[in-house]
């Protein structure tokens, strides 16, 4: 019997994964983390130390995870939660399929905002490396996916990862890409759209609210791998 993998994006589910943005937009720039996210990033750039932190991690075991935290939560965060989503869906666990879904869409909207904000604000980095300094999209990313997994699965799953965002803020400033104020925005941002989007599903469960996606209409493209090669279809 030949494997499906499923693009678990069909055209009906792109209507739905647009709609679940605009639902969540509100929901983030009116959630407590925005408002107390924005009083610390404030209080931040009043505070901000003048003197240069990268580096202050040292060397050893900190800077080698500061290395690994640099390469997950960047941009391949998007592909990492995107792989979660399929991997859910193809093997029919549904508390994986919608985690990811949520953290993906998360990511989009939180990123997208990051993306703005960097454009608009054109902070130069503390290395000087580019003017897209604030906020920080790493801090974003991991916070971002630290709020959906603790509100879908509780803090059992959701504390190491709220842990692990914190460490990759920290490991921004120590490599010197980062002003403490931007990875303090990039927290609040991504706690703010990990906790809207995770609400959608409200107190249906992330079981309901994955039924509820699927029964979205339009088709299912995909491709069946087979000993006669790999062959798209759509149904």
């Amino acid at each position: 019997m030949p494997a499906v993998l499923l693009l678990l994006i069909s055209l009906g589910s792109l209507d739905s994964f647009v709609d679940d943005i605009g639902e969540g937009f509100p929901g983030m720039i009116s959630s407590p983390a925005a408002g107390a996210g924005a009083a610390a990033t404030a209080a931040a750039l009043i505070l901000e130390p003048g003197d240069d932190l990268s580096g202050f991690m040292g060397t050893g075991f900190a800077d080698d995870a500061s290395s690994a935290c640099n390469l997950i939560f960047g941009y391949p965060s998007i592909a990492l939660t995107s792989a979660a989503w399929a991997a859910g869906g193809i093997s029919g666990n549904h508390a994986l399929e919608q985690t990811g879904m949520r953290c993906t869409e998360a990511l989009v909207m939180g990123g997208g905002i990051c993306g703005l904000l960097k454009i608009c604000t054109g902070r130069e980095r503390p290395d000087g490396s580019d003017n897209l300094s604030f906020p920080s999209f790493h801090s974003t990313s991991s916070a971002a996916v630290a709020a959906v997994v603790w509100s879908e699965h509780g803090p059992g799953a959701g504390v190491p990862l709220a842990v692990l965002s914190a460490f990759t803020a920290l490991s921004r400033i120590h490599r010197g890409v980062h002003h403490v104020s931007d990875v303090v925005a990039g927290l609040a941002l991504g706690t703010a759209a990990g906790l809207a989007m995770a609400d959608l599903d409200g107190d249906d469960g992330a079981e309901n609210g994955f039924q509820r996606r699927r029964n979205g209409s339009g088709p299912i493209i995909g491709l069946s791998v087979s000993g006669d090669g790999i062959i798209p279809f759509v149904r």
